[in-house]
């Protein structure tokens, strides 16, 4: 049993250096703490859930955006790779960074991945960080469509990722990510004007001669954006566009644990636009 409140204030000090206030949060990092400790996050479990989230998708009426599903497994060892594509992503259906870009089958150690999934399905993932959503999610790996876009081939060796973060189901900024592993990151507000100037670590890098360009569906992107974060106070809805059309990531909830890359300030103007009174409250005080 862990009483989640005395844990979170420990997160937040440790990220920020400042004492959470839970009972008056302001900015965007404390009531994301807020809603980690009082609100209902079962939802978030289910929508957390990479393979789960495509029942959501499908609800609101997207099924379009969803990547090609290939398979999906309770252990490494159920995979048949020969029934696999060349190119395909496997990945683990929580957390972050849990993920195999296979560009050739043929080179694939096999072995090596078996052992690796095997782990990360396993681990108690988001306990150090406090992110007690990812907790419940029943462990599963997946096998997705491998999505390539040649057009940006000058400026990234990865896809373009959008992430986009939405308050009381309107989207709010863009954080951008591109050329993994090594990522470049950069924001946008809504109306594609720079936020480097609120930025903070990897964001505040000056990436000007390699920004990427503004997607050609950004308005659809938005409209997405709107269906799929109106039930929350905050989500973060990450999104790609290749070759004209645009995919869903993933869905979440605590970016970066709850804590981020942005200046004090900025967090402030943000969070002062989440309304949390109609949030539904955590009937169980314990997190287990």
């Amino acid at each position: 049993m862990l009483l989640p409140a005395s844990y979170a204030k420990y997160v937040y000090k440790k990220g920020t250096g400042r004492k959470l206030n839970l009972k008056d949060p302001k900015d965007y990092n404390e009531k994301v703490q807020w809603l980690k400790v009082y609100s209902d996050t079962s939802l978030w479990t289910d929508l957390a859930d990479k393979y789960k989230v495509r029942e959501y998708i499908e609800k609101c009426g997207l099924k379009e955006i969803l990547v090609n599903l290939y398979g999906v497994w309770e252990r490494a060892e159920d995979i048949n790779f020969n029934n696999l594509p060349d190119k395909f992503v496997l990945k683990t259906n929580h957390g972050h960074g849990r993920n195999l870009f296979v560009s050739n089958k043929d080179q694939l150690n096999i072995e090596e991945t078996r052992k690796k999934f095997n782990i990360w399905v396993k681990e108690k993932y988001g306990l150090v960080s406090f992110e007690p959503h990812n907790w419940n999610i029943p462990r599963r790996i997946i096998a997705e469509e491998y999505l390539e876009d040649e057009s940006i081939n000058k400026i990234s060796s990865s896809i373009v990722d959008y992430k986009i973060q939405c308050i009381n189901g309107e989207p709010e900024y863009i954080t951008i990510m591109f050329d993994r592993p090594d990522i470049k990151a950069c924001a946008f507000d809504m109306d594609w004007n720079s936020l480097r100037d609120h930025a903070a670590g990897n964001l505040a890098n000056d990436y000007s001669g390699l920004l990427p360009h503004k997607p050609k569906r950004l308005d659809e992107m938005i409209k997405v954006c709107r269906i799929l974060s109106k039930p929350f106070a905050q989500v973060r809805v990450d999104l790609y566009e290749v070759d004209g059309k645009v995919y869903f990531g993933e869905l979440t909830f605590t970016p970066g644990g709850g804590l981020g890359y942005f200046t004090p300030e900025y967090f402030l103007k943000v969070g002062e636009k989440m309304d949390l009174s109609k949030v539904k409250r955590r009937k169980n005080p314990f997190i287990i």
